[in-house]
């Protein structure tokens, strides 16, 4: 086999020629850490047989094939994980398997960073990236018994449905294939439709083209738009990568000025609320048994989405875990002080000092300095509770009136749950109390303040195609459809598109953001959550004998 694209291309020279069957060609369209974890699963799922009658390509413009653009190894350093390093294992498929530890991301740590190979270390997504690379190459090598295979560096535009197989277009070049696999993720890093209308604006990723010194001088005004993790990337892109410095005093960071840093960057956001610290694992120490019953509580819920409420249902079960898991510790709390704490803060609009003493707070507990409080139960109670929601939400468990409030409450949770680790805060705040950083205020009027540059920090929703992306044409042409509901992509168990062709379903798979909504909780390295891609790659077995030569 050979192509003009290739980066990689193997053949495997073993196959009679005589063979009753032509082999299956399979496109892979993103070798993001999905699109890896689909290459595996099929390394692993298919039989020596299989393989071989298998051609596989997989499209991917990044250079560092696994990590994609989020875990991109030439972003900065200083852009850390949310997520700690204990919980990092490419090669788990489940709860129960066991894997070595050397193939975990500390095992991997121990020998490429070894100051970092330990728990609780929330490591440089770049370093991951090379992580997710090598695990990449490791996938190659056992793909080496597929009748071919090949890397083809560019977008895929658009994909057209033929009478038998399909038509990908990417440039120049045209491919027919039978089965197509698209895990396109955030499609390339772009900004949320709702700031569009900002032309001056620059959108934040990839912050070591799109917030260079080039483009944001040095000593120039800035205002960041969003206050999420993306927002905090670009606050310590223009900062400490940038030359800038933290020393750790007493119990916090002193920021120190590299002098090629923006002078002021102002953060808006419409709640004005921040994201919490993340925990600690030495004090999230409780037994699994805890759990356990609230997990039988969220497990029992009816599947019928005409019957859930879920509030009462679902969000009463996180409230009430919460309140018994502060009085575990000894901390006097009822349900409706939970409940309380929950309506004050998501209600209003944070001021600045607010946001600023909610994430000290939440530093201090996170790191134990403090004790715990409503807000580290509710995040833990929501963390560890995670999968029996996604199962409840997934696959339109919610009707249309329930939808909207479990998406006001998970963006809450977000923000409550899954926020930085505590030194990635607490470097915002010494920013802060340096004046690089200021929060703005609701009533501040920021069409009178004069920036240099604007910044984007709102990454398009799932919902919102890249027009010019394989999945705009495969939506005008009916062959994914859209829940109504929540606007994802459906697909079924197995993650195979749902189409509005009343045809037998001609072998389109999406795996990853393209349907977050109908599949919650996409955007995690975890392979535990999900088990679409594993039905997906044992599935694919039955597809292979069934194709002629002659077609």
């Amino acid at each position: 086999m050979s192509s003009v694209l290739d980066v990689r291309a193997t053949s495997n020279d073993n196959v009679s020629p005589k063979q009753a069957t032509r082999p299956l060609r399979l496109a892979v369209i993103g070798c993001g850490p999905r699109g890896l974890q689909c290459l595996e699963a099929v390394s692993r799922n298919l039989s020596p047989a299989a393989l071989a009658n298998l051609e596989i390509s997989v499209y991917e413009p990044c250079r560092t094939l696994g990590a994609g653009c989020v875990y991109d190894p030439r972003q900065p350093h200083v852009l850390r994980m949310n997520f700690a390093s204990q919980h990092v294992d490419f090669w788990k498929t489940d709860s129960d398997s066991i894997t070595p530890p050397s193939t975990s991301l500390i095992g991997w740590l121990v020998d490429h960073y070894p100051a970092l190979a330990a728990n609780d270390q929330y490591v440089p997504r770049a370093i991951v990236g090379e992580y997710l690379n090598e695990c990449y190459a490791v996938v190659e090598g056992k793909l080496r018994g597929a009748q071919s295979y090949e890397v083809i560096s560019r977008h895929v535009s658009r994909i057209r449905k033929l009478r038998s197989g399909w038509e990908l277009t990417a440039g120049d070049n045209t491919k027919r294939v039978d089965v197509v696999v698209l895990t396109t993720g955030h499609e390339g890093f772009r900004r949320s439709s709702t700031l569009e209308q900002d032309e001056s604006a620059r959108f934040a990723f990839p912050v070591q083209e799109n917030l260079s010194e080039q483009c944001v001088l040095p000593g120039s005004s800035v205002l960041v738009r969003g206050f999420g993790l993306t927002a905090l990337d670009a606050i310590l892109a223009m900062t400490e990568g940038r030359g800038g410095s933290f020393a750790q005093t007493d119990r916090s960071f002193e920021y120190r000025a590299g002098g090629r840093e923006p002078k002021k960057i102002t953060v808006y956001s419409r709640s004005g609320r921040p994201m919490l610290a993340k925990p600690t694992a030495a004090i999230e120490q409780v037994s699994d048994h805890f759990w356990a019953r609230f997990r039988e509580q969220l497990q029992a819920i009816s599947p019928d989405p005409s019957t859930v409420n879920f509030h009462k249902d679902v969000f009463s079960v996180i409230q009430r875990a919460a309140a018994e898991l502060l009085v575990q510790h000894g901390i006097s709390v009822s349900e409706k002080d939970v409940a309380d704490w929950y309506r004050s803060w998501s209600r209003y609009r944070m001021d600045s000092r607010s946001a600023y003493k909610a994430m000290r707070r939440s530093v201090m507990v996170s790191t134990g300095e403090r004790p715990r409080d409503i807000a580290y139960a509710l995040g833990e109670s929501w963390r560890k509770l995670y999968p029996e929601i996604v199962t409840v939400v997934s696959h339109g468990g919610l009707n249309s009136l329930q939808w909207p409030k479990y998406q006001r409450i998970a963006a809450e949770m977000e923000r409550i749950a899954f926020g930085p680790p505590a030194d990635s805060l607490r470097r915002l705040l010494s920013l802060i109390r340096a004046g690089t950083v200021e929060l703005t205020n609701q009533d501040d009027d920021l069409d009178a303040t004069p920036f240099d540059s604007h910044i984007d920090a709102v990454i398009a929703a799932p919902n919102q195609i890249s027009p010019n992306g394989p999945l705009a044409s495969l939506l005008a042409d009916g062959w994914v459809v859209r829940d109504e509901t929540t606007g994802a992509i459906k697909v079924d168990a197995a993650g195979e598109a749902i189409n509005s062709r009343s045809e037998e379903r001609p072998g389109l798979y999406l795996f990853g953001r393209a349907t977050e909504g109908w599949v919650v909780g996409n955007d995690t390295l975890s392979r535990t959550l999900h088990g679409h891609i594993e039905q997906w790659s044992t599935s694919l077995a039955s597809r292979i004998p069934t194709l002629s030569k002659h077609e």
